[in-house]
């Protein structure tokens, strides 16, 4: 867009959608940049069913701990401190506002995002005085589908805490991209424990060796594309709920 067009978009009170991800391992058959690339290429879609616009995506995100996406330690994992995120998410919102968008979402694909996420929007919205009519909603694509719809999805599903670059993220990039999925590396992997406490520096038998955290079953993209429709129409539930 140009900033023409970004103007003519904000006097018509759209709604502008930012996807937020982060820049790290997904075993050995999924890229670096699956916590961006899937809620970016979610908004995508969200955008031909309505008025939304969808920012450049923020492809770097907090640290992933090593019971939830397998550490820190892996090749081409390059991460934010909390207060860099924060700060990011800050400017950027701040910034928004002060161009008079006042309908958001920011829609994140990376766990570990969670509260830096809700820090940096409550700042900037402290910044900029709260103007009236101004809305953020903060969704993560992963929850906006609930656990019996997963069940029905993937049988015998066991929750998302253990999904990372398994049998969701799998599926839902077999849908995606699937150019970017190398189908003949899914495995999956596991750690030899996962304590129900942190462990400073992580040992090594808290993480998986492939850097998924769980053994990966017959996933396709249907299932991708399932979870996708569900995301996509929750949104636009989420905007006339939140921006009517």
């Amino acid at each position: 867009m140009t900033w023409e067009e970004f103007q003519a978009f904000v006097k018509r009170r759209g709604v502008l959608v930012i996807p937020v991800g982060s820049t790290e391992q997904h075993g050995l058959h999924l890229p670096l940049g699956v916590d961006a690339i899937v809620p970016y290429e979610i908004a995508k879609k969200l955008a031909e069913k309505s008025d939304v616009v969808v920012a450049p995506q923020i492809a770097w995100g907090y640290k992933p701990q090593p019971g939830s996406s397998g550490g820190t330690d892996f090749p081409g994992t390059c991460s934010l401190d909390a207060s860099t995120l924060i700060a990011l998410v800050r400017d950027l919102i701040r910034d928004l506002i002060r161009h008079g968008v006042r309908k958001t979402i920011v829609l994140d694909g990376h766990y570990e995002n969670s509260l830096f996420l809700n820090e940096g929007v409550d700042l900037a919205l402290r910044d900029s005085g709260r103007p009236s009519n101004t809305k953020v909603v903060i969704a993560r694509w992963y929850e906006l589908i609930r656990s019996e719809e997963y069940q029905k999805i993937f049988p015998g599903f066991e929750g998302v805490a253990l999904e990372h670059a398994a049998n969701m993220e799998t599926a839902m990039m077999l849908y995606l991209r699937p150019e970017l999925v190398r189908k003949d590396k899914i495995k999956g992997d596991s750690a030899q424990r996962y304590p129900p406490y942190v462990v400073l520096p992580p040992t090594e038998d808290l993480i998986p060796k492939t850097g998924s955290l769980t053994r990966i079953k017959n996933v396709n993209a249907q299932q991708g594309e399932r979870m996708t429709e569900i995301a996509v129409s929750r949104l636009l539930e989420l905007i006339r709920t939140e921006f009517a």
